[in-house]
């Protein structure tokens, strides 16, 4: 009896040995994945995925963590410090230069399966890389526009969406005129993306963020000229009250009650647009231009962190969540532009004239530098253009002092 017991025991070890070993339930793998909020939606969808994935992947479970925009850097930050991490990561992409550059994240390229870089348009793909790196993957990527409330122009009888900033002035002007709580055009001038608002201004009147010589360029000729464009509209009370106070969301808010005739955002507010803005008829065309048509380019990453234990584990869902079909869903879904080749020729981006602006828009779109400290640098801005908006600086004093402290920023780096 205590030989057939033993025999049952060794039996039993070896298969439990062998099961571990073959990566059964008993040696499943967590891969704890941390996404942004873009909406409501956002955080569904992941779930989703993760439970469809965990369903083919026995031997791996994913968790999926999700949070808002605003928390994700700092919350992020504090889990490196405290070695609790999750092993994937969405970013913003300006973020992910800090992150590579401190040891924060673990290079893919040598974790990507042979031809999966190849399924990427090379633009966004690029913009993960550093050096000799592939730091993450283009979890989104959008480009910019001009939304117009078709009926608010007709009824100012303003006869098409403008095309240059002078045309957006007089256009603004009369729809402020239509009086009852409604008001021309918006202009941010508080939280995420505050600085990209005025990119559009910058880069449509021939400004650059960086000079010839390497230095900053926020305080260069056409960037005074640039913040004017935007100045000459807040004096003329043609924005909406409280500009200094005023976020993106705020105008999206005001623009999908019908309360905004123009406004500039990207194409996920198509989606906000479908669900609180259903009596808003509104068309999308290009960023008014000065002297150089241009749009702000952005894509946010997603990567997998240098202290995570299941590297190869997180390559395979990212890879997942990149095939055709998830991305497809998700670009529906969020109202992103294509970051797969094979997406890019699907009828939704192409036949959809408020998905097709924004492709068309992508061949003159220009990106934020990745500077490890570029948010350091976008804050110094921001800062400035705040005093500006609120009457407190001129353009001209208000630019020195944010080219100064970008270009202190770049020496220390040099």
């Amino acid at each position: 009896m205590g030989k057939k017991f033993l025999a049952a025991l060794i039996v039993g070890t070896a298969t439990a040995a062998a099961s571990l070993h073959s990566g059964s339930a008993w040696a499943k793998e967590t891969v704890r994945v941390r996404v942004a909020e873009y909406s409501t939606k956002t955080g569904p969808f992941f779930q989703g995925l993760a439970e469809k994935f965990n369903s083919a992947n026995p031997d791996i479970e994913v968790k999926i963590e999700h949070l808002p925009w605003p928390e994700m850097q700092q919350q992020l930050v504090s889990d490196i410090s405290a070695g609790t991490a999750p092993d994937v990561s969405h970013m913003a992409t300006r973020w992910m230069a800090g992150f590579a550059k401190d040891g924060a994240l673990a290079p893919i390229e040598g974790l990507m399966s042979p031809g999966f870089a190849d399924t990427f348009v090379p633009t966004y793909l690029d913009l993960q890389k550093q050096g000799d790196h592939t730091w993450g993957l283009p979890i989104a990527a959008s480009a910019r526009g001009l939304f117009y409330n078709k009926k608010l122009l007709e009824q100012a009888g303003v006869a098409n969406p403008p095309a240059t900033w002078d045309e957006a002035f007089e256009a603004a002007k009369k729809i402020d005129a239509l009086g009852e709580g409604v008001y021309g055009i918006g202009v941010q001038g508080r939280d995420l993306d505050t600085e990209g608002y005025w990119f559009y201004s910058l880069w449509t009147h021939g400004g650059s963020i960086l000079g010839p010589d390497g230095k900053s360029g926020f305080a260069s000729p056409e960037a005074v000229t640039a913040t004017n464009n935007y100045l000459r509209m807040i004096k003329a009370n043609v924005t909406q009250p409280g500009v200094t106070g005023s976020s993106r969301e705020d105008l999206q808010n005001l623009f999908a009650a019908g309360k905004m005739g123009m406004v500039l955002s990207g194409p996920w507010f198509n989606a906000q647009l479908a669900e609180q803005g259903k009596d808003v008829e509104y068309g999308i065309s290009r960023i008014p231009v000065a002297t150089t048509e241009a749009t702000y380019g952005v894509t946010d990453t997603i990567a997998v962190l240098e202290s995570s234990k299941v590297k190869p584990q997180a390559m395979k869902f990212l890879e997942f969540i990149f095939n055709k079909e998830n991305r497809l869903e998700f670009g529906k879904l969020e109202g992103f532009v294509p970051v797969l080749k094979a997406e890019s020729t699907e009828p939704f981006f192409t036949e959809n004239p408020n998905m097709s602006v924004f492709l068309e828009m992508g061949s003159v779109a220009k990106f934020a530098p990745l500077f490890p400290r570029w948010e350091e640098m976008a804050d110094g801005l921001k800062t400035e253009l705040s005093r500006i908006y609120a009457g407190e600086v001129s353009a001209e004093e208000g630019l020195k002092q944010a080219a100064a402290k970008m270009d202190a920023i770049l020496a220390e780096e040099e």
